[in-house]
């Protein structure tokens, strides 16, 4: 399940790709063009996945993916202990 970060109401892209930056801020990108959307609030925390959830808001959640820096071992999902 995903966390919500911020309220964002963004319409269904058409034709277009949004992207969220390191500092969470939101941009919409098109043929070579990007667009603010959304000013940066805070910093990502290690270990999340930001995304751009249906309803067009910032949303978060565990990202199954997420490697320890020395080992490069997958975590278990919803923990920063190595498998």
């Amino acid at each position: 399940m995903a966390e919500l970060v911020k309220k964002l109401k963004l319409p269904k892209p058409d034709g277009f790709l949004y992207f969220v930056e390191d500092d969470c801020s939101v941009w919409k990108h098109k043929g070579g063009h990007k667009e603010l959307i959304s000013e940066g609030s805070n910093e990502r925390e290690r270990g999340y996945l930001y995304f751009i959830d249906v309803n067009g808001d910032l949303a978060r959640r565990i990202n199954p993916q997420e490697r320890d820096v020395e080992t490069k071992e997958l975590f278990k999902p919803g923990t920063q202990t190595v498998k």
